[in-house]
């Protein structure tokens, strides 16, 4: 099996991983304030991946310091404008608006590392991100918010980490990026929930099981896949196949909180699934002769 293939696969599952996180969530922020959640989940992943990487640990340097600190800022903003966001939009909008990093990768490198704009590329993920409103976007409010607009920005810092990923994986160890990502997300969200929200108290245990099934599985595992897959496939390769993570995420949410996925909905994900398709199979219908 091709290493690139493996990797997809890895990345499919990471997708799987990330949409039960949605239903996760919900729990976890039942008893659990936003800004906790954010540090302990990467308290908890990096102290998992530092432990089980002791040895590679002590290889840390500023030299890879520097990449991993880029790339912990744009990871800790993604989820900082997301969860301010929601407080001022819609969840619907708020998945739609987080979908378009899948959009804002290729154009992205285009722009700033000149990778080539594939015909079959620029149609898939037109065709990802319509099949991504269908599935997410079930209200009447068309209204642009502020909490939009956070949302949005959120997607950008998503779109940002995939890319500045895929270049410093290439010169620094995945594992070290991906503990000291971790570590500084870590104390970025200690340091905001210390300044703006009170200490949790009484914390269920459905929460704190849903913020370990994060910590361990949508985080450390996650993160550190995404690492090592994108030496073998593009940062726009992997924003395609993320773009699943909300078709996981309304499966997991219709199993586990009775979420309705509707007709739109079950188009939708279709249309998300036929893009990842066009972007692996080889089309020569539209290149040049």
């Amino acid at each position: 099996m091709k290493k690139s293939l493996k990797a997809d696969l890895v990345l499919i599952f990471v997708t799987i991983v990330w949409g039960a996180g949605f239903p996760a969530t919900k729990f976890a922020l039942q008893t659990i304030t936003p800004m906790y959640i954010i540090a302990l989940r990467f308290f908890i992943a990096s102290s998992l991946l530092a432990i089980i990487f002791y040895k590679k640990v002590k290889e840390i340097n500023w030299t890879v310091i520097k990449p991993g600190l880029v790339l912990s800022l744009l990871l800790f903003f993604v989820y900082v404008f997301q969860t301010i966001g929601m407080q001022y939009t819609t969840a619907s909008k708020s998945s739609f608006y987080i979908g378009l990093s899948v959009l804002f990768v290729p154009f992205f490198s285009y722009f700033y590392i000149k990778t080539k704009l594939q015909p079959k590329i620029v149609i898939s993920t037109l065709v990802a991100a319509l099949g991504l409103f269908l599935l997410s976007y079930t209200g009447n409010d068309f209204s642009f918010t502020k909490g939009d607009f956070l949302t949005i920005m959120s997607a950008v810092c998503c779109a940002w980490h995939l890319i500045f990923t895929g270049i410093f994986v290439q010169k620094h160890d995945a594992v070290l990026l991906s503990v000291i990502q971790m570590t500084f997300v870590c104390i970025f969200g200690f340091m905001a929930a210390f300044m703006f929200e009170s200490m949790p108290s009484g914390i269920s245990m459905v929460s704190f099981g849903s913020l370990l099934f994060m910590a361990i599985l949508c985080t450390a595992f996650a993160f550190l896949a995404q690492t090592v897959a994108l030496k073998y496939t593009t940062a726009t390769h992997v924003a395609i196949i993320f773009v699943m993570e909300p078709l996981f995420g309304a499966i997991t949410a219709w199993i586990l909180l009775n979420e309705v996925l509707g007709i739109k909905g079950v188009i939708g994900g279709l249309l998300i699934v036929f893009a990842m398709l066009m972007s692996e199979l080889d089309i020569k219908f539209f290149e040049k002769k």
